[in-house]
């Protein structure tokens, strides 16, 4: 299950099949454009996990992992960050960086 506060995200070990609806604000996103979401061990570290999205609407991204993307990622804390691309081109970070925590499922 995810838990958002503020831009910190987190999700249970294990957690896999389970959209995030992810509302962008601030920009106005369109069928050309599309966001790619980063998993970082740190800021500047080895990245785990990128993920693309593209078709947006209503400037909502589903952010889901399938059982093996979230394989990757182990206990723990991460950083994960947000880029925005509009007609293949990189426009701007949308998030440059955030904590993305994997907790304990106990």
């Amino acid at each position: 299950m995810w838990t958002v506060c503020g831009q910190t995200l987190k999700m249970a070990e294990g957690d896999w099949g389970i959209a995030l609806s992810v509302i962008v604000k601030g920009a106005t996103l369109d069928q050309s454009d599309s966001l790619k979401i980063t998993i970082k061990t740190a800021i500047n570290g080895d990245t785990i996990l990128e993920k693309s999205f593209s078709g947006i609407q209503d400037n909502t991204v589903r952010l889901e992992l399938s059982e093996e993307e979230t394989a990757l990622l182990a206990v723990g804390q991460y950083v994960y960050c947000v880029d925005w691309y509009q007609n293949g081109n990189f426009l701007c970070n949308l998030v440059p960086f955030a904590a993305f925590w994997v907790v304990d499922k106990a």
